[in-house]
């Protein structure tokens, strides 16, 4: 009989995760400071949200964008939080 542990399932972290994760461990290199790291984590959920909220209303409508759309949302995205936060 095969058994699949809990820690197992579901092992795959999402993108914003994934970038939290990368982002904890600048701060603990130092490369970033504790200081920043607040203000850069609440920056990456405002992008998430902003995403989520596309994909969603990209698919009710049955479209699907580009990778240059989807490249020029991010982009316009982080420049939005870096004139808003910094």
């Amino acid at each position: 009989m095969t058994s699949i542990s809990a820690a197992s399932i579901n092992t795959r972290q999402s993108p914003l995760q994934m970038l939290r994760n990368e982002l904890l461990s600048e701060v603990k290199s130092g490369a970033i400071s504790s200081s920043d790291q607040d203000a850069l984590s609440a920056a990456l959920t405002d992008i998430d949200s902003a995403m989520q909220a596309s994909r969603a209303s990209a698919q009710a409508s049955g479209t699907r964008p580009s990778p240059d759309e989807l490249k020029s949302k991010i982009d316009d995205l982080i420049a939005g939080q870096v004139t808003r936060r910094f």
